[in-house]
């Protein structure tokens, strides 16, 4: 079942209401000093851990790495559970494309 459009992007339009320069600001951040700065402020460290779970379960999901193994992996990290991955799984398959787009950008960096 794929993802309908108003739930992958119908966010950005009360995101755009609420802060209207908001991304306009991480547009503007310099460097990896800025962006660990402004980011750190901005979120809780709970919100810092879980980007990046789903950022290197995203990478494990493209990579080919089965559900079984990914929860092997990150045992006894509770935001790690079987509907996380999936939810991961359906935006990295059917989501925006962010996650594919930056998967594929980092991995020509590093071939």
């Amino acid at each position: 079942m794929a993802i309908p459009d108003q739930e992958k992007y119908g966010i950005w339009s009360e995101i755009e209401q609420r802060s209207p320069e908001l991304l306009k600001v991480f547009l503007s951040l310099k460097n990896e000093d800025e962006l660990k700065a402004f980011f750190r402020d901005l979120m809780s460290e709970r919100d810092l851990r879980e980007f990046a779970m789903r950022w290197e379960i995203a990478k494990m999901l493209d990579s080919g790495m089965s559900f079984t193994q990914i929860q092997e992996k990150w045992d006894g990290n509770e935001m790690v559970s079987p509907k996380t991955i999936t939810k991961i799984n359906r935006w990295l398959k059917e989501g925006c494309g962010g996650y594919k787009m930056m998967i594929d950008r980092f991995k020509d960096k590093t071939d």
